[in-house]
């Protein structure tokens, strides 16, 4: 038996697209209405679902969605705090924290991890 998860509890919303948006990308809330690819360590918000046109893109904000990850260690099937890559994917929020370096622990958004495939590097998460 296939198991599948595609279309699952499956919410969406149109906004303004910035720069560089394409299908399948992981964005985060850039403005009134609109997303962008953000900053690494930003907080997703939910993952474009087709194509950008007149600068506007359906996104998946709520429910099972398929999304690139990057990062040395994987998010595993469970409860993971997420956060964007800067890139389109998302990573791991960073929970170490150095204070003599400066460098604070990240908190992600909390997303339940359904699977991973690490061979494609992508995972299904609820948003």
């Amino acid at each position: 038996m296939d198991i599948c998860f595609e279309g699952v509890g499956q919410t969406a919303a149109t906004f303004q697209a910035g720069e560089g948006v394409k299908p399948g990308m992981a964005v985060t809330m850039t403005g009134n209405g609109a997303v962008g690819l953000g900053s690494d360590g930003a907080l997703p918000c939910g993952v474009v679902l087709g194509g950008v046109r007149d600068g506007a893109a359906a996104v998946q904000i709520g429910g099972a969605a398929e999304v690139a990850y990057s990062g040395d260690t994987a998010p595993t099937a469970g409860w993971q705090e997420l956060v964007l890559d800067g890139a389109g994917g998302v990573r791991l929020a960073d929970k170490t924290a150095d204070q003599a370096a400066g460098k604070t622990a990240e908190s992600g958004l909390h997303c339940l991890v359904l699977t991973v495939d690490t061979t494609a590097k992508t995972a299904v998460v609820c948003m």
